[in-house]
């Protein structure tokens, strides 16, 4: 990886490893992994789905559809977010995968986007939230236990995504049970469209 957000990642990378995100990430509700699927676009461009829990094999997955879209000719043009977190380890390789290859990041028409998907959702090219999307942040965990030193990890990569200060204060200042969840003002300064973003 050699982007500075990844580079910053491989510096906190050891200490990190293993990591879950805490609070909602520990929901019943999203046990099982990451359902990652490509659908085509009315344009014939593909858009690649990310909706439950975060873990360990995800990126590679991510790279796979991305992969295969290519060598059948398509264009991977937007991922579509739909996560209350999981792995921090995976959501920064997942942020790699995103970045690296200057794709679009949307969190559609009640879905939600929390914790390391929000790493995600801020390495998009472009950013798009539906208006009743719920997109938020919190701290980082080890074994239940807050951690100070994952959640410094966490809002330097950040950061490095050019998040602004005032989201990455309320990400360092909000425990790992709870979550702030960001504004429609929040998500322009972070430069995303929500406007002009329609259901596809």
């Amino acid at each position: 990886m050699s982007d500075p957000v990844f580079r910053e990642w491989q510096k906190w990378g050891i200490a990190v490893c293993g990591l879950a995100i805490a609070g909602l990430a520990l929901s019943p509700l999203i046990a099982a992994a990451a359902e990652i699927t490509s659908s085509n676009l009315k344009d014939d461009t593909i858009e690649i789905s990310i909706s439950g829990n975060i873990v360990a094999g995800d990126a590679e997955l991510l790279r796979t559809r991305i992969k295969a879209a290519t060598d059948a000719g398509k264009l991977v043009t937007s991922v579509r977010l739909n996560s209350e977190g999981g792995s921090l380890l995976e959501g920064a390789r997942l942020a790699d995968v995103v970045k690296s290859t200057k794709v679009s990041t949307n969190v559609g028409q009640n879905a939600t986007c929390a914790s390391a998907c929000f790493l995600i959702f801020a390495a998009g090219e472009t950013k798009y939230a539906y208006v009743r999307a719920r997109i938020g942040v919190h701290g980082a965990s080890e074994n239940g236990a807050e951690s100070r030193k994952a959640t410094k990890a966490m809002a330097r990569i950040a950061e490095e995504l050019d998040v602004p200060s005032s989201i990455i204060r309320r990400m360092v200042n909000t425990p790992p049970n709870d979550v702030t969840w960001l504004s429609l003002n929040d998500l322009r300064l972070m430069g995303a469209d929500i406007n002009h973003y329609k259901e596809r």
